[in-house]
């Protein structure tokens, strides 16, 4: 799994070496995985570059779960709305136990847009997405959360203090919404709310709408914030139940990759 981890984050392809190097383990060990990995279709070899890449076989996998879940056809009419209403990025993040990852996107109209973050594992400290889940947790799960959450500086204004943190997720708790100011990334702002079913009593996940600092002043994100609220509501009362499942409150060991 952290071969096929790595593979993910890079695909340009990797030799024996760079995995080897990555996961902190040996070459003989990294190359019986790729054997293995290779006779199965999940990994592929570029003849002339030797390094090996994730087939399109594995990037099924996903897809295919999504599918069976539901998610695409009761969710993704929801985010296509909110990106043609807005114009702007509309980001579903689903939780798996106490992470966080992007699952669904729509992009909306206008020409300059941000970067999607599909697929990603959020960094909750940084992210509009990331806080605003947090707000949606009972007190007891966010400060273990928080007690793992490693405040990495990704950009000039990213929160890399404890307390500030924790006064902003009770700002959200209150306010019902969360926001960063390029926390993230340079020049990119975003509000996000969290999402729950009917019966959950915690938020599964959060919906965002980033976009460009200098098209998002703080007067627009509150404009929008009516949107963001109605479309989470449809999407709580949609979500498959069987997704809900790796949201039950209950610890996993990290891997090497996070």
């Amino acid at each position: 799994m952290s071969v096929l981890e790595a593979l993910a984050d890079r695909p340009s392809g990797m030799s024996v070496s760079d995995l080897s190097t990555l996961a902190d383990l040996n070459k003989g060990s990294i190359a019986r995985v790729l054997i293995t990995l290779q006779s199965t279709g999940h990994v592929l070899q570029d003849p002339a570059t030797e390094r090996y890449h994730l087939s399109l076989q594995t990037v099924s996998l996903a897809n295919r779960h999504m599918d069976k879940l539901g998610f695409p056809e009761l969710i993704q009419p929801v985010l296509n709305d909110l990106a043609a209403t807005t114009g702007e990025l509309a980001q579903l993040a689903a939780a798996d136990n106490d992470c966080l990852y992007v699952i669904a996107k729509a992009e909306g109209a206008n020409r300059i847009r941000v970067e999607s973050l599909l697929g990603q594992q959020i960094a909750l400290h940084a992210s509009s997405t990331g806080k605003a889940w947090l707000s949606g947790l009972s007190r007891e799960r966010l400060l273990r959360v928080l007690g793992n959450i490693k405040l990495v500086k990704l950009a000039a204004r990213t929160i890399t203090d404890i307390a500030i943190l924790e006064g902003e997720i009770e700002e959200a708790r209150r306010a019902g919404f969360a926001t960063q100011r390029e926390e993230l990334m340079e020049q990119m702002s975003g509000i996000a709310v969290p999402v729950r079913m009917a019966a959950s009593p915690e938020a599964l996940g959060s919906l965002a709408i980033a976009a460009p600092t200098f098209r998002f002043p703080f007067e627009r994100m509150t404009e929008v914030y009516a949107l963001l609220q109605r479309a989470a509501l449809r999407i709580g009362e949609t979500w498959p139940r069987e997704a809900a499942i790796a949201n039950l409150d209950h610890p996993i060991k990290k891997t090497a990759f996070g």
